[in-house]
């Protein structure tokens, strides 16, 4: 009998990635495949499901009766690990690995908006102001930390170390085998980086150990021309701490794709908070072809490991939350 395998459609779940995924399964006769939104599950679908590939609701995963897999469309595992009440036995696999390519320009491009100032002549435009920004900020010969060396760090080091930047990177666990990378630190020495950079690039996932990691006594060790960037999850940023900071020259600029609370409400302080670009968590997901394509190599690998019995790619440790190395 195919395998019973359910697919929640989401705003990441683009008509063009879902034809695409429909293609791939049309040559997995192993599986039987449906679309469907999480509103329109049945008591038949909780019953039967075996495989699940989506971004559930945590507190739906224990209906599942007969699940035995769980594929993120994320590479985040917020909800799912550290104490959360996920489903003894069944194995969580992320999507580590897929959005190395298109959050890492969303970084570059955050940086080299606040470092040209194009926010300010964007502003000015529409002013109908013609006036010079003054002094930039250039990534040759910068000091850049980025924090977290995963997929997405891995690649944005790659991109601005090219670009003559003296890149530091603070991680988890130092391996030694780190690349692209002038200079490697553990977590613990984070507060002696700090004041030596001129750009915070942020991309680890949100745990109890980062939550609200970077606050009013992080933003104070930075530089007050520095830029700070965050891709990994809105609850690492204490968002008050940083508007306080940013309002009192504290700080030089921040780029945000994740806030915590998010969506960011109407009339929140950090909406006009001078020097502060927000985009809508619009980073990753499957809107460039890249990253669809990451994503399908992930889930083709780990469709046929999964018939095989053969240990699956992406595999989370469910105390870390991090895929297991």
């Amino acid at each position: 009998m195919p395998i019973k395998t359910l697919i929640l459609t989401n705003t990441w779940l683009t008509p063009t990635f879902a034809a695409e995924l429909e293609i791939l399964f049309a040559s997995q006769p192993n599986y039987d495949v449906k679309f469907k939104a999480e509103a329109d599950l049945t008591t038949d679908d909780f019953a039967e499901t075996e495989v699940l590939i989506a971004i559930p609701s945590p507190q739906l995963l224990p209906k599942f009766k007969k699940l035995k897999w769980l594929q993120l469309f994320s590479a985040g595992t917020n909800g799912y690990t550290e104490g959360a009440d996920f489903p003894e036995g069944v194995a969580l696999t992320n999507a580590s690995g897929t959005y190395g390519v298109t959050i890492s320009e969303h970084l570059l491009t955050m940086a080299l908006v606040l470092m040209r100032r194009f926010n300010v002549y964007a502003n000015q435009q529409k002013q109908e102001i013609w006036q010079n920004a003054g002094d930039l900020q250039s990534i040759y010969g910068s000091t850049i930390l980025v924090h977290g060396l995963g997929d997405i760090g891995g690649h944005f080091a790659r991109i601005v170390h090219s670009m003559g930047a003296h890149v530091i990177a603070v991680k988890r666990t130092v391996y030694g085998d780190e690349q692209f990378v002038d200079e490697v630190y553990p977590d613990h020495e984070l507060d002696k980086i700090l004041p030596r950079v001129d750009l915070i690039a942020t991309s680890v996932p949100g745990t109890k150990e980062t939550y609200k990691l970077f606050g009013a006594e992080k933003f104070a060790l930075m530089k007050p021309t520095a830029i700070f960037l965050n891709v990994g999850r809105g609850t690492n940023v204490d968002l008050e701490a940083l508007c306080d900071a940013l309002s009192s020259h504290k700080l030089g600029a921040a780029g945000l794709d994740v806030t915590d609370p998010e969506p960011l409400p109407k009339g929140h302080r950090a909406w006009h908070t001078s020097n502060l670009l927000i985009t809508p968590h619009a980073s990753g997901g499957y809107t460039i072809p890249e990253s669809r394509h990451r994503f399908a190599q992930i889930l083709q690998t780990n469709l046929q490991n999964y018939i095989e019995g053969k240990p699956l790619r992406n595999l989370v440790d469910m105390e870390t939350g991090y895929k297991k190395r």
